[in-house]
């Protein structure tokens, strides 16, 4: 009776755990990339395996014990979760999970083919993951130690001197590559006041030791250039379940050719207390909250956005009422990471608001008195429109747009500058269209008197002045570091382009 009954609970536990193991599965499984292929010797494939528990509660499952089998190990092997070639042809990836499976399909080509790193693909890249070119140390204009490298790689032609030719290649043993200083020190083998940069056998350390072992070989002819970079994922939001997720990071090149370029791309994430980010792109939850992290190698950059969600105790929604389209996109956020809006101010509060953020000034007695004696739902939204179509809200607008445009009698005549007010007042008091004022403001010329609007090209009369502040005003960004190399977080503004630009505004001003 004894055995019976100890037998019977066993059967019951392992029933509870079977039960219990089937519901903590995911229905679907999936592999990315689903298709892709692996060109020459050196090529490899990060995988992920997405668990999908519900339509909305998709976790990554890469790290939690999938099991990865390739259909034929004389093409392709697993090393963990990298998929290697081994020999032209094709094969295919499972990965297992439990009672689940999913299938990537993967071509090797190219294997019989040389495979030398790439200088301005692989070697510069690696100096970037590395941040040996970081503006803090060998990417500072005058260098550190003697040793200088362009700023985040963008001047391939000093690289080139700088580890090739300069002080008869001390820096580099091409015949022993491990002795190279340009190893060592990043290692911590000789001192480095850097600090450690390199682990070795990493991707950074591989392409450098490849390099200089293949006798510091630049690309020949018609080497493909990096065009574009894809991140996958490159949105998501998390249920608590979820704890962490890997990114792929795939490059388009100029032949037409998708490579993983994961091992050495540089990774930030914009909130830390909301997730970290490590070298290889393992994303890590810290808290809740939506964290934006960067993805860059060499002059190209995207951008993955993960939102990581908790169960709020006791959160319950209020259901505010939209007052616009954008309160509706500000509360569809906050109802997702459980966060309240504020409440509403009072009448008051909202007065006092009101009158200072439209138009510069508070609002008289008589004001106030008919504002709260109002007894109309809706008396914010008349009074806003009241203030928006006042002379009071045209002065103080206009005073703030001279300002921006930066209209002075320094720069410009006591009479260009009447004129120039007279016409952003206008413009404001009109409700004349932003993308027209811009055009009509940016496209100016002749007489400023005759055309008001040309006086903000006499506020900035030297061509990189114009340029500039031009950026700064209708771009919203800073390009006066574009000016020596390219812009390190902005994709359109090359030092090229800044330099074209600044032409074209040079002979616009003539």
């Amino acid at each position: 009776m004894k055995t019976n009954s100890i037998l019977a609970v066993l059967a019951g536990l392992a029933a509870s755990l079977c039960s219990f193991a089937t519901a903590a599965d995911p229905g679907v499984i999936s592999i990315d990339p689903g298709k892709f292929e692996l060109r020459g010797a050196r090529a490899q494939q990060q995988l992920v395996v997405s668990g999908t528990f519900s339509a909305d509660d998709i976790r990554d499952l890469t790290n939690a014990g999938v099991q990865f089998a390739s259909s034929n190990p004389a093409v392709v092997k697993i090393e963990g979760t990298l998929a290697k070639p081994v020999a032209d042809g094709t094969a295919q990836i499972t990965a297992t999970l439990g009672a689940v499976k999913a299938t990537a399909e993967v071509t090797v080509k190219e294997m019989g083919m040389p495979s030398p790193v790439s200088f301005k693909n692989e070697t510069l890249a690696a100096l970037t993951k590395a941040g040996c070119n970081m503006g803090a140390c060998h990417g500072s204009p005058s260098g550190k130690g003697g040793f200088r490298l362009s700023l985040r790689a963008f001047d391939p032609t000093i690289d080139t001197l700088t580890l090739r030719s300069e002080f008869m290649q001390r820096r580099v043993n091409t015949v022993q590559p491990d002795e190279s200083l340009l190893l060592k020190k990043p290692l911590m083998e000789v001192a480095h006041g850097g600090g450690r940069r390199l682990k070795k056998g990493d991707a950074a350390h591989k392409a450098l030791h490849g390099w200089i072992g293949e006798g510091l070989r630049m690309d020949a002819d018609g080497t493909p250039d990096l065009v574009k970079m894809e991140v996958f994922p490159n949105k998501r939001v998390f249920k608590p379940a979820a704890k962490e997720q890997q990114l792929i990071v795939l490059g388009t090149y100029s032949d037409g050719s998708v490579r993983d370029v994961t091992a050495l791309t540089v990774f930030s994430s914009s909130n830390e207390q909301v997730a970290s980010v490590n070298e290889l792109g393992l994303v890590s939850k810290a808290g809740r909250g939506e964290t934006a992290v960067l993805a860059r190698i060499l002059d190209k950059m995207t951008t993955s956005f993960i939102t990581f969600l908790e169960d709020v105790p006791g959160f319950a929604w209020n259901n505010p009422q939209p007052n616009n389209f954008v309160d509706n996109l500000v509360f569809e956020k906050l109802q997702q990471l459980q966060i309240l809006p504020s409440d509403l101010c009072s009448d008051e509060e909202f007065l006092r608001r009101v009158y200072l953020d439209v138009t510069g000034r508070l609002p008289t007695i008589a004001e106030s008195t008919a504002y709260l004696a109002n007894p109309a739902a809706d008396k914010r939204a008349q009074l806003i429109d009241t203030l928006v179509e006042s002379d009071d809200f045209a002065d103080f607008w206009t005073l703030k747009w001279t300002d921006i445009l930066r209209s002075n009698s320094k720069k410009v005549t006591a009479t260009g500058t009447h004129k120039f007010r007279r016409w952003v007042y206008d413009t404001i008091r009109t409700d004349k269209p932003f993308d027209q004022f811009a055009r009509e403001l940016l496209t100016a010329s002749g007489s400023v008197f005759e055309n008001p609007a040309a006086n903000y090209w006499r506020a900035s009369r030297d061509p990189n002045d114009a340029v500039e502040t031009t950026a700064q005003l209708f771009l919203g960004i800073r390009i006066q570091c574009a000016k020596c190399h390219n812009h390190p977080f902005e994709l359109l503004w090359h030092r090229r382009r800044v330099h074209a630009d600044r032409s074209t505004e040079g002979r616009h001003r003539r």
